[in-house]
């Protein structure tokens, strides 16, 4: 894939370069990280509003913008109309408003939507079902809104926690596998190659790319290690995270500080390579960056210091 495609098939860039202001955070930090970029991104962006490229998915505040500019576009007209030979006229002028409408509808408002949660930030959703959505920091989900009533699916990047409304199938997609349900709430954890799946209420059926499936019931969870379900029990009511909590047992300082970039939007400078597999045992919270540095510090005989969006961490 070149590079430009790999930007103009990207569902969240081409919403973003036809003007979905929400995704701009998102954007300008991925440019920050990737500043080599800069030309590639530039370049897509002309690519994709030259052409103007129907949005695959949108936010919540792009679909609010284009109704009101239909709506900029509507006189209101007048409460009494007396009735004249120029009747026609009126009637006329509402058959071109629903084209009008039915016309910005088509090509302007987009068949998915996207949810993002920036990092340092989580978000909650609400579905058209009513089924909600927590989306942890760094996630994103995506489903079509047009076709929902046929059957609820969705795409997921990172970690969410669900709460479904009993209705027809409800489906979650990840990079490496589906989760199935009827009527239940679970948490799914997929980044970076790693699959965690647990289910707190009802039941869900977890299926990966090869077919290969499991079925969980309230109190079990499930992490995909070596192309194989892995068992384990949990007794928690909701995910920890969903407080700010979390628990790490013997993990490597690098998984620590990836989630901590995610939590409170920093970028983690190591000073000495070695601290990125040393073990921590222990629990940070999203109440501060400080107090979560303090107990690593404390714990691993490390040391930090904070410099504004950076923190370096040395021996």
């Amino acid at each position: 894939m070149s590079t430009l495609a790999k930007y103009v098939e990207d569902p969240n860039f081409c919403a973003w370069a036809l003007g979905d202001t929400s995704l701009d955070s998102y954007w300008e930090k991925y440019l920050i990280e990737n500043k080599d970029e800069q030309e590639n991104i530039d370049s897509a962006k002309a690519f994709v509003q030259k052409v103007e490229v129907k949005e695959p998915e949108f936010s919540a505040q792009r679909e609010n913008e284009l109704w009101a500019k239909i709506e900029s576009n509507v006189v209101t007209p007048p409460k009494e109309v007396k009735l004249t030979t120029n009747w026609w006229r009126y009637g006329a002028a509402v058959i071109v408003l629903g084209l009008v409408i039915a016309f910005y509808y088509r090509n302007f408002v987009p068949s998915h939507h996207t949810e993002i949660a920036d990092r340092g930030v989580m978000k909650n959703i609400v579905l058209p079902d009513g089924s909600t959505v927590d989306l942890n920091s760094d996630s994103k989900i995506s489903y079509s809104r047009q076709n929902w009533n046929e059957g609820r699916y969705l795409d997921l990047q990172g970690e969410a926690f669900f709460n479904v409304e009993k209705g027809n199938i409800f489906q979650v997609s990840t990079e490496l596998g589906s989760v199935t349900v009827l009527g239940t709430s679970f948490n799914i954890y997929a980044r970076n190659k790693k699959w965690i799946i647990s289910c707190y209420t009802g039941k869900v059926l977890v299926a990966d790319r090869n077919g290969k499936e499991i079925i969980l019931s309230k109190g079990d969870e499930a992490e995909y290690v070596n192309n194989n379900f892995v068992h384990i029990d949990h007794y928690n009511q909701e995910p920890a995270w969903k407080k700010g909590v979390f628990n790490y047992e013997n993990a490597n300082l690098e998984i620590v500080f990836e989630e901590i970039q995610k939590q409170f939007d920093v970028r983690v400078i190591y000073k000495n390579s070695s601290i990125s597999n040393m073990k921590f045992t222990g629990t940070i919270t999203t109440s501060s960056l400080k107090t979560s540095l303090e107990v690593i510090a404390k714990t691993m005989g490390i040391n930090y210091k904070i410099n504004n969006k950076e923190v370096e961490v040395s021996l």
